[in-house]
């Protein structure tokens, strides 16, 4: 009887192990990047337009098609959070430039204290350079409004694929918050006079 009970046990325990390794670990969900918290502005334009003038690359360094938020998805957007058409004639267009992820694998010390510590071993570069266009009626450029941000971070070797997530996710937060800074500041040099 003992022995039936430490069978049974013991195929428990077999089937228990097998099923925990087979599930895979849960897929977090992250949030939208928004703008609705900010000021939007309100333009005498007809209508607001996106013009995404930018491919990333489906291949190794590029990382935009893996992003829970692609760079240029979080400057659409800021775009249609930000401003709004209250005008009835021209436009004013977004064109999305730049809007880039890579990897880069960094070198590891291979030495017994860098095999005893868990070393940076990822390098993430984001960039976004976008161009606003006020147009008018005719569709010529009457002002325009540029702005760049550049951000990069490094992650561990052992970071899970959520925590990887979570911090292209959060760089691309931050990427956008100082793109913003930028674009607010040209937007009240340059493009002021159509604002209402």
């Amino acid at each position: 009887m003992h022995k039936a009970f430490r069978h049974t046990l013991s195929t428990g325990l077999v089937i228990g192990l097998l099923v925990a390794c087979a599930s895979p670990a849960p897929t977090q969900r992250l949030p939208d990047i928004t703008f609705s918290h900010l000021q939007v502005y309100k333009v005498d334009v007809a209508k607001i337009e996106i013009e995404n003038r930018y491919t990333a690359p489906l291949n190794a360094p590029h990382i935009v098609h893996l992003m829970p938020t692609a760079p240029d998805k979080a400057l659409e957007q800021w775009v249609k959070d930000r401003f709004q058409a209250v005008g009835r004639t021209g436009s004013l267009r977004l064109i999305i430039e730049d809007a880039r992820a890579t990897e880069t694998a960094l070198t590891l010390d291979n030495s017994l204290k860098g095999r005893l510590t868990k070393q940076q071993s990822k390098r993430y570069d984001m960039a976004v350079l976008a161009t606003l266009h006020m147009r008018d009626g005719t569709g010529k450029t009457i002002g325009t409004a540029r702005a760049r941000a550049e951000r990069s971070i490094t992650a561990r070797e052992d970071i899970s694929l959520n925590d990887r997530e979570k911090l292209w996710f959060d760089t691309v937060n931050l990427l956008m918050t100082d793109f913003n800074k930028v674009m607010e500041v040209n937007v009240q040099s340059y493009l002021s006079r159509w604002l209402r």
